[in-house]
């Protein structure tokens, strides 16, 4: 466990921080500009690496990858009033449904990062990565086909939810390995204070309803108000 009472330029060589309550956290991500990238998961154990290549052999990706958005684009535009209009807008839209992608979500509010960290698994220890990366991409400069690097980008096909959670997303080439930028600070979240920074998000306005603007997560509050 890291203490905060040495200074947080100390500890950041670590590069790695346990918070055990609100003020630490508040005070961790104090250190970071307002465009910093966060990224919560229920389980510490957690890599940074998309779902697309997760479980899978790096000569797999690119064909995995070419296959499962043929269907997706063919069988989605029943369900499309308007068609997105390049390959990473698609992406976007595939990854927000939940088809494996070589985007890795993030967003630029440290408080709904912490959400995602704290709201399930209440048996585990949950993180947060935060990178500075200082500069981002847009849509239209970046070509998936020739992409070497790991690039941040704002996406234009927005949704109500990625709009509610400040939503960003990170492109990765297909080389199958996690994301592991040395600048890149990971907050460990105890199992044992998940309950109690969840109660002080909600108290905040940061919950099911506000991160999922839209009858589930309105559902899912109702649920959690009422102990279900």
């Amino acid at each position: 466990m890291v203490h905060l009472s040495k200074t947080l330029d100390e500890e950041y060589l670590m590069q790695t921080l346990e918070i055990p309550d609100f003020g630490a956290f508040d005070q961790a991500v104090g250190k970071f500009n307002r465009s910093a990238l966060c990224r919560g998961v229920s389980d510490s154990g957690y890599e940074l690496k998309p779902s697309l290549f997760r479980g899978k052999k790096t000569d797999e990706l690119k064909t995995l990858e070419s296959n499962l958005m043929w269907v997706f684009k063919t069988q989605a535009k029943a369900h499309l009033a308007t068609y997105p209009s390049s390959e990473l807008e698609w992406l976007v839209l595939a990854q927000h449904h939940g088809l494996p992608t070589r985007l890795l979500d993030w967003s630029l509010s440290p408080l709904a990062a912490l959400f995602f960290a704290v709201q399930s698994r209440l048996d585990t220890d949950g993180a947060i990565y935060l990178l500075d990366r200082g500069k981002f991409r847009k849509e239209e400069d970046i070509d998936l086909k020739t992409l070497t690097e790991v690039v941040a980008f704002f996406p234009s096909h927005l949704s109500r939810r990625i709009t509610a959670q400040s939503g960003m997303f990170t492109a990765h080439p297909l080389t199958g390995n996690a994301f592991d930028e040395p600048d890149i600070v990971k907050l460990i979240i105890p199992a044992k204070s998940k309950k109690m920074l969840l109660a002080k998000l909600v108290k905040y306005g940061v919950h099911h309803g506000t991160i999922f603007p839209d009858l589930d997560g309105l559902s899912n509050y109702l649920r959690y108000l009422h102990r279900y």
